[in-house]
């Protein structure tokens, strides 16, 4: 038999020694701040409830439009854009190369990766017009405007397989309705480029005027470097000094073959008719090189009701030459797109009215582990239930829940603590009255359903009863 001490010396020896306690290393501030990106913009919460009201109201007009939603990549192919880029300018392209070498970039604007897809999904074969809308973030690589930004969201509608005048007018009708729904006062602008022979002699025109002695020293810097790649872009530009030569440029409107003035005049009956008032700009061209015919933009007005044309919310044109340069069969074509953070700052400024706090919302409160793992139980029964339920379980203090439950101005509160779980029961508080009744969690579903209104929507009042 072993000598008990020697048994104790021996699990003394086996004993693991105990590890030494690591030195805590102190964490080092940086030194160094980290800021946004340049031409990049938050979205704060007071901003994105504009913009999720403008993001709403775009989708529930295309509703009412019949434009389908379609999603396209936000990284595409860079040839996609090379042969439309705008003002012909691939600096203004964020590239970026594959791990297979793929030259790729992002998106700059929605319409190629639309008109890609309707190629690919060979949806030129179908006899009936292509409708559809899309909403996402674009970038661009270009010199900064005010109120503009490098990466912005765009609400991009796009009609193809439509010649008649009317496509141009339900895309007019839709971004005039747009604004307007949303309180924003706005002037429509619009012109014809003509066709692609009548444009070409007016290039050529054009042209001639700005290289006369005189004129060529006038315009600014970036237009010198279009005359030769875009013409038509000089008399989109905003600087002062561009602005006042092109008044005295030949006009576009004398350059129109009869099938353009008739095309055109159609566009405007359409909008007399569905009473939206426009404006005739002839030197309304346009930053891409792609259009042909019918183009516009969308103006907001001043407070002293003027347009103000150096920062339009909206633009877009018939570009019926496009999908054939992509590789598609021939193919007219319609398209309109709306910025969302322009429209959103537009509705600040216009004290658009945000929505109040939700009515008949009801709050769980909760004291101890036990009672938070039956809330989150009860919470999402009653959310499917279709009550509108608000909590805040990451918080223990009652006291601090309830002052969220006053935030949200929650109609209901319901409170549960050890005594409750134990009980099966539930406190249910009403917030206005104060008065309280403890109710058996098997009955909180029919209790609420009598207190709550779900705004006399009778499906939600079946559905709760079926949850019952």
């Amino acid at each position: 038999m072993q000598n008990p001490k020697e048994k104790a010396k021996i699990q003394k020896v086996h004993q693991p020694a105990a590890k030494p306690e690591l030195a805590k290393v102190p964490v080092r501030r940086s030194s160094k701040t980290y800021i946004r990106m340049f031409g990049m913009k938050d979205c704060s919460v007071a901003d994105s409830q504009y913009f999720d009201i403008a993001r709403r109201k775009a989708e529930e007009l295309c509703a009412c439009y019949g434009f389908e939603h379609l999603e396209t990549p936000i990284l595409e192919n860079i040839d996609l854009y090379k042969k439309s880029a705008r003002k012909a300018n691939e600096k203004e392209l964020y590239a970026l190369l594959g791990e297979k070498n793929e030259r790729m970039c992002l998106r700059p604007e929605l319409t190629q990766g639309m008109v890609r897809h309707y190629i690919e999904q060979k949806m030129d074969e179908i006899e009936a017009p292509f409708r559809a809308f899309s909403i996402g973030p674009v970038f661009r690589n270009e010199k900064l405007q005010s109120n503009s930004q490098r990466q912005f969201t765009q609400f991009d509608v796009e009609i193809l397989k439509d010649k008649k005048p009317i496509a141009e007018a339900m895309a007019i009708s839709l971004a005039y309705h747009f604004f307007k729904d949303l309180g924003i006062e706005i002037q429509v602008q619009i012109n014809s480029l003509g066709g692609s022979e009548c444009r070409k002699e007016y290039s050529h025109k054009l042209a001639g005027f700005y290289r006369e002695r005189g004129r060529r020293s006038k315009v600014c810097h970036h237009c010198k470097k279009n005359l030769l790649k875009n013409i038509l872009s000089l008399l989109d530009c905003k600087e002062e000094s561009c602005v006042k030569l092109r008044e005295e440029a030949p006009q576009i409107a004398d350059f129109w073959s009869e099938e353009s003035r008739d095309h055109f005049k159609k566009v405007c009956e359409y909008l007399d008719e569905l009473d939206i008032p426009y404006n005739f700009n002839p030197f309304l061209v346009r930053g891409l090189n792609y259009y042909n015919d019918t183009v516009f933009e969308i103006w907001p007005l001043n407070d002293a009701g003027l347009a103000q044309g150096k920062y339009s919310l909206a633009g877009g044109g018939r570009y019926d030459y496009l999908v054939e340069s992509m590789g598609g069969k021939p193919s007219s074509a319609v398209g309109l797109a709306i910025g969302l953070e322009r429209t959103a700052s537009k509705m600040r400024d216009r004290h658009y009215p945000l929505p109040g706090a939700e009515d008949n919302l009801v709050f769980i409160a909760q004291l101890s582990d036990a009672a938070k793992l039956k809330s989150l139980q009860l919470f999402d029964e009653l959310r499917q239930a279709g009550f509108k339920i608000r909590q805040s379980f990451s918080t223990d203090s009652l006291k601090t829940q309830m002052e969220e439950a006053v935030r949200v101005k929650a109609k209901i509160s319901l409170i549960m603590g050890k005594k409750e779980v134990m009980d099966e029961t539930i406190l249910m508080r009403d917030m206005d009255s104060t008065v309280q009744e403890i109710v058996p969690v098997k009955k909180i579903k029919e209790k609420l359903a009598k207190k709550i209104d779900l705004g006399n929507n009778e499906s939600k009042l079946i559905n709760v009863i079926k949850h019952i």
